[in-house]
C-alpha cells in the first residue's frame, strides 16, 4: 500500500519552528542537546558546545523561509539519513554527532588537513613590546623592530579544522546546510575565506548532497587557497575586520601566541609518534623489520627493536660499562635516559646501573678519592690531601697512605719492603695472611703493568701501541715512560709508538712464509721436547691431553695414536686387550 494522501491539494510544510527560533542563551550554557533514543552522544561542554551554539544561533540568519511539500520534506530527511550513514562509514570516529532528530541532524567533523611527508614550515612574526608576547600586527605602524621576534618551525601535521553542521529541512534540495568552521591556528579572516570556498562548492553543486565535498576540500585545497603554498604563516585578524562582524561562520579561539604555538608543536609530535607506532621498521641491529609498538625509540631520534635494546643495555650493565651505554648508532653517542633504561631492565639490573653510573662519576672527579680505610669518597684539596668524612681519616691522595707533610710518597718497592716487615712482626695469622696478599697483589702489577701519572691506577698493555688511556680518569700516558701526554708528538723522541714484538705479531699473519717458518719452528721445539707427537697423515704437531694416547688433529681432522703413531680408524678396536693401551703414562 502507498502513503496516505494530503488532507489539502495545497498542503505544505515549513521548516521546524525550534530550529528557526535561536534558544536563549544562559549566563552558565547548559547542554544544547541532550542524548536521543537513537544512540546520539550528548554534548556538554567544551568548544563543541560553543560550535553548536553558534550553529543554532545562524538559524534563520540571512536566509528566506522555503515552503516544502511533505514529500519533499520526506525526501531530504531519508537523503540526509543516507548521507549520515555514508559520512560515519568514512570519517569513522572523526566524526561526532549532535542530534539525529529531524530538522535538527547535526554533527561535527574533525578535518585532517593534507601536508607533504616531508613537512612544511610554519613562521609567526611576534612583538613584545607590551611586555606579553602577541602577534605582530600585519597593518598599521610597523612599532620597533628591536621588539619584534621571527619564529619558524616544520611540522608534518597541524591540528584538525573543525567543520561543524546542521542539516535544515530544505537541504539538500533547496538550501544548505548551516555550518561553522573553527580551529587554533588560523585567524577570523582566513577562516571566512574557507566559508566562501564551501559557499562556492554548494553555488557548483546545488541540490546535491555536499558534506563530503565540502571535508574534501577543506582536507586538501586550503593551504593552496589560504596562499599557503610554501610556508604557512600564523598571524592575528586586522582589529576593523573584527569590529566590522565579519563572517558569522568562522569561530577563532583568540589564544595567545605563547599558547597556540606549544600546542600546535605537542600536537605534531603526538601525530608524528602515533603514525611511527602503527608503521612497520626496519632494525640497524637486528636487519628485521617489525611494528613501531615494538621499538624504542630515543631521544636522538634513532629507534632499534625492543630486545635488541634490551639485550645491548643489559649487557653493558652486566660487564660495567655503563659509561658506554649510548645510542648504538656508531655516528651518534647520545646517553641512553633512565626512563628507556627502566623499562627495558629488571629492578636489581637498573639499581646496579645507577650504583654504577655512580662510581663511574666519582672516578672520572679529578678532585675525588676514596678513603683507604672505609672506600668513602672524598674530596681532594690543594695539597694532594684529603680527610674522609665517614672515618675522619686524614690520607694522602697520591700514596693513599696516612698524611706526611713535606714528606714525598713511598715508590711500590719501598711499600713492598714496608710490608715484608710489618709481616715479620705480624702477631695473628688473619694479619699475616692480609700482609701476605697485598704484597703479592703488589709485586703482579708490578710485573708488567704501569701506573698512571695523574691517578695512580695500575694500567696493563694487551696489544697496540704505546699511547695508553687511563680507564679509570682517562688521561693518556706513554706506556713506555710512563709520561703523560696529550698526543702522537710525545714518539718522535726516545719512545716509540709501536714495539718491535708488536709489529712482528701484526706483520706474521700478512707474510705467510714467516708464519709457516714460524709455526714449523714451534712445532720442531714441541716435538723436541717430546710435548707433541706427529699427525702420521699431514705431520701436525698435537699435543697429548693427560694420559689419553687417542689423539684428534685440527689440521686434517683425523684421529691417531700416540704409542703406535698410525691412524686410528675405529676407537674399540685400536684400543683394547689385544691393541695399545688407551691410558697411559707419557713415553
Amino acid at each position: 500500500m502507498g502513503r496516505p494522501p494530503p488532507t489539502h491539494s495545497n498542503a505544505s510544510a515549513v521548516e521546524d519552528a525550534p530550529v528557526e527560533t535561536p534558544p536563549p542563551r544562559p549566563e552558565a550554557p547548559a547542554t544544547p542537546v541532550e542524548a536521543s533514543s537513537s544512540g546520539t552522544a550528548a554534548v556538554g561542554g567544551g568548544p563543541e558546545e560553543e560550535d553548536l551554539r553558534r550553529l543554532h544561533e545562524l538559524v534563520g540568519f540571512g536566509r528566506e523561509r522555503v515552503e516544502l511539500t511533505e514529500e519533499e520534506v520526506r525526501a531530504n530527511h531519508q537523503r540526509q539519513e543516507d548521507e549520515i550513514c555514508a559520512l560515519e562509514a568514512i570519517f569513522g570516529d572523526n566524526l561526532v554527532m549532535f542530534s539525529r532528530k529531524e530538522g535538527q541532524r547535526s554533527f561535527q567533523v574533525h578535518v585532517h588537513i593534507e601536508i607533504p611527508e616531508d613537512g612544511k614550515d610554519v613562521s609567526v612574526r611576534l612583538s613584545f613590546g607590551t611586555g606579553a608576547l602577541d602577534y605582530k600586527q600585519v597593518h598599521g605602524h610597523d612599532g620597533d623592530a628591536s621588539d619584534e621576534l621571527f619564529y619558524k618551525f616544520r611540522v608534518q601535521h597541524l591540528p584538525s579544522i573543525l567543520l561543524s553542521c546542521l542539516l535544515p529541512s530544505s537541504y539538500p534540495s533547496h538550501q544548505p546546510p548551516f555550518f561553522t568552521i573553527s580551529t587554533e591556528w588560523l585567524d577570523r579572516v582566513m577562516i571566512s575565506s574557507l566559508c566562501h570556498m564551501l559557499d562556492m562548492t554548494w553555488e557548483e553543486q546545488r541540490g546535491m548532497e555536499v558534506i563530503y565535498q565540502w571535508v574534501q576540500r577543506l582536507q586538501s585545497s586550503s593551504l593552496s587557497y589560504l596562499g599557503f603554498d610554501d610556508e604557512i604563516i600564523l598571524r592575528k585578524a586586522d582589529q576593523t575586520y573584527a569590529q566590522d562582524g565579519g563572517d558569522k561562520r568562522a569561530l577563532t579561539y583568540n589564544a595567545p601566541p605563547d599558547v597556540t604555538i606549544p600546542r600546535i608543536i605537542r600536537y605534531n609530535d603526538d601525530k608524528r609518534h602515533e603514525a611511527f607506532l602503527y608503521a612497520i621498521h626496519y632494525c640497524t641491529i637486528c636487519f628485521s623489520e617489525f611494528p613501531g609498538v615494538d621499538f624504542i625509540k630515543l631521544p636522538c631520534h634513532h629507534f632499534f627493536c625492543q630486545k635488541c635494546m634490551q639485550t645491548y643495555c643489559k649487557m653493558h650493565v652486566k660487564e660495567g660499562t655503563v659509561v658506554k651505554l649510548l645510542c648504538p648508532d656508531t655516528k651518534c653517542g647520545a646517553v641512553v635516559p633512565p626512563n628507556i633504561l627502566k623499562r627495558l631492565l629488571g629492578e636489581d639490573e637498573f639499581e646496579r646501573w645507577e650504583t654504577l653510573l655512580l662510581q663511574r662519576t666519582l672516578d672520572a672527579m679529578v678532585d675525588v678519592v676514596y678513603c683507604p680505610r672505609c672506600q668513602t669518597a672524598c674530596l681532594e684539596d690543594a695539597g694532594d690531601e684529603a680527610v674522609c668524612p665517614s672515618c675522619l681519616f686524614s690520607f694522602c691522595a697520591l700514596c693513599r697512605e696516612r698524611r706526611h707533610v713535606g714528606v714525598e710518597c713511598l715508590s711500590a718497592e719501598e711499600k713492598i719492603q714496608i710490608l715484608e716487615e710489618r709481616q715479620k712482626s705480624a702477631r695473628t695469622k688473619g694479619d699475616i695472611q692480609k700482609l701476605m696478599d697485598e704484597v703479592c697483589t703488589i709485586k703482579e702489577i708490578l710485573k708488567d703493568a704501569k701506573q698512571c701519572p695523574h691517578c695512580k691506577m695500575a694500567i696493563s698493555k694487551i696489544e697496540g701501541c704505546n699511547k695508553m688511556t687511563c680507564w679509570n680518569c682517562g688521561r693518556f700516558f706513554c706506556y713506555q715512560c710512563s709520561a703523560a701526554i696529550s698526543g702522537y708528538d710525545h714518539f718522535n723522541g726516545d719512545c716509540v709508538i709501536f714495539d718491535e714484538a708488536e709489529i712482528d705479531r701484526w706483520q706474521m699473519p700478512m707474510n705467510r712464509r714467516l708464519h709457516r717458518m714460524v709455526v714449523g719452528q714451534a712445532q720442531v721445539a714441541l716435538l723436541a721436547r717430546g710435548h707433541a707427537y706427529p699427525c702420521p697423515t699431514c705431520g701436525q704437531a698435537i699435543r697429548k691431553i693427560g694420559n689419553n694416547n687417542h689423539l684428534y688433529c685440527w689440521s686434517c681432522n683425523q684421529h691417531c695414536c700416540a704409542l703406535c703413531r698410525t691412524s686410528v680408524q675405529k676407537m674399540s678396536q685400536h684400543f683394547g686387550p689385544t691393541g695399545c693401551k688407551q691410558h697411559t703414562e707419557n713415553p
